[in-house]
């Protein structure tokens, strides 16, 4: 694996920045020269030359499937725009593996001209079939950091896609019902506080259980990845403890972290659902939409979902505590940029000139902007994109991160395949109880190791 593993990381400080509104700059010196303020289209091209391109098609493979419609009638506008370009725009993801689909179409021979990435394990897999994007107009306004996990060599392969967070979303409502202070969750023993809480009042407050959560079917990156990044995060140096098991000086056995995360699995378990294994992704937020539960553990992409639902929501993020630790990070939650706008290399000239207007169009543009923040409830990436969130996840993710309380999404650092089917099958494995609190961690260092 290239030396990208031994980057420094400082996406903390991005999200920080995105709280506190810190700004980069263009070549200009004018961080609002663009979106909201400037040019709606921001076409690059005038009329006359667009009249004079030859007809090109650009072939799209993408992984959210909460934003498919959003990012049709952003494409019918840009095209629009770009009436030469016609955009074919396919998406794998939710309880299919777009990495599978992704390795099956470069295989194929129909590989798609703009892909996703994650971090940096995906852009060594991928590295011969990026382009370098250093050059492009919306480089200068990405939030410092927010390029770093696809950078080698002072070249960009990748523009991020958004701002994310996750944590224990809650029903404010009904926390305010069961007379419980969101505050009050300090430790491990304050959230099992408030589940048994929960727990104890579940017919007066209408819900079947206290927490939605998933460790298979449709959602089972809800653990896999999402609940299995806490232990890494919440170590003292992440990115030195992931390299130590690189190099072979650390172990994911005999590590307190991964213990607490356990016995914070453990809590889960007790409080959620019995078929656990086979709760889909529309299952786990539906229920919460539907008010059948008062806790969801998923990030703030989910809102388009609840919002159509049920738009009377009253929502806001717990942190995720591992242990009893006030020294720990437990009043924190995970953010991060969940993937990266890839265009590639093999393509043709063409064809790699649409994709990357494409990319700018998003990152650039009035249009853009709308599509980011108000169509996808986004938190954008870019300085340039002035308009404020209007959701109230994204807001709390942006209190979290201005207060300095994020941890990072250290998954992407793992090789490729321990998330899947490696920690899925060896977390269902823990549940079934075909592995305990001894076996575990010493299989998925096992794991680990074989995939390097």
């Amino acid at each position: 694996m290239r030396k990208m593993i031994a980057w420094l990381l400082v996406l903390t400080v991005v999200f920080s920045s995105v709280g506190c509104g810190k700004t980069t700059t263009n070549q200009s010196g004018d961080p609002s020269e663009k979106n909201g303020t400037g040019d709606k289209n921001n076409t690059n091209e005038s009329v006359e030359a667009v009249k004079d391109k030859d007809d090109v098609t650009i072939d799209i493979l993408q992984y959210k499937v909460e934003i498919v419609e959003q990012l049709d009638a952003l494409i019918e506008d840009f095209e629009a725009v770009y009436p030469y370009i016609d955009v074919k725009i396919d998406t794998v993801g939710g309880g299919q593996s777009y990495g599978d689909a992704l390795k099956a179409r470069m295989n194929s021979g129909s590989e798609p001209d703009v892909f996703n990435i994650g971090g940096p394990v995906d852009l060594d897999l991928w590295f011969d079939f990026l382009e370098p994007l250093t050059n492009q107009p919306w480089i200068n306004h990405a939030y410092q950091g927010t390029l770093d996990m696809v950078t080698i060599d002072n070249e960009v392969y990748g523009q991020p896609y958004s701002i994310e967070g996750y944590g224990l979303m809650i029903n404010v409502d009904m926390f305010e019902q069961a007379g419980i202070d969101p505050s009050s969750v300090t430790s491990l023993s304050s959230l099992r506080e408030v589940f048994s809480t929960l727990d104890s009042k579940k017919e007066e407050l209408g819900i079947d259980t206290v927490l939605s959560f998933s460790i298979g079917g449709s959602a089972w990156w809800t653990a896999a990845i999402h609940a299995i990044n806490l232990p890494f995060a919440h170590q003292e140096d992440p990115m030195a403890f992931v390299e130590g098991i690189y190099d072979g000086t650390q172990t994911i056995a005999g590590n307190d972290r991964f213990v607490d995360f356990l016995n914070l699995l453990d809590l889960y378990f007790e409080y959620t659902y019995e078929d656990v294994m086979n709760v889909s992704y529309d299952d786990q937020v539906g229920n919460f939409a539907l008010e059948k539960t008062a806790v969801l553990h998923q990030g703030n992409w989910t809102i388009g979902m609840l919002n159509e639902i049920n738009p009377e929501l009253n929502l806001a993020y717990l942190p995720i505590p591992l242990n009893d630790d006030p020294r720990g990070k437990n009043d924190t939650i995970p953010v991060g940029v969940p993937m990266y706008w890839t265009v590639n290399k093999n393509a043709t000239d063409d064809k790699k000139e649409a994709a990357k207007l494409f990319l700018d169009y998003i990152a650039s543009t009035e249009r853009g902007a709308k599509f980011l923040v108000e169509d996808c409830s986004f938190i954008p990436p870019f300085s340039n994109v002035t308009l404020a969130a209007k959701d109230m996840l994204s807001a709390a993710i942006q209190d979290y991160s201005a207060a300095g309380k994020t941890v990072p999404w250290m998954w992407m650092y793992a090789p490729d395949g321990f998330t899947d089917p490696g920690v899925k099958e060896t977390i269902q494995k823990y549940y079934v109880g075909e592995l305990d609190k001894e076996s575990i961690f010493p299989y998925l260092d096992e794991i680990w190791k074989s995939l390097e």
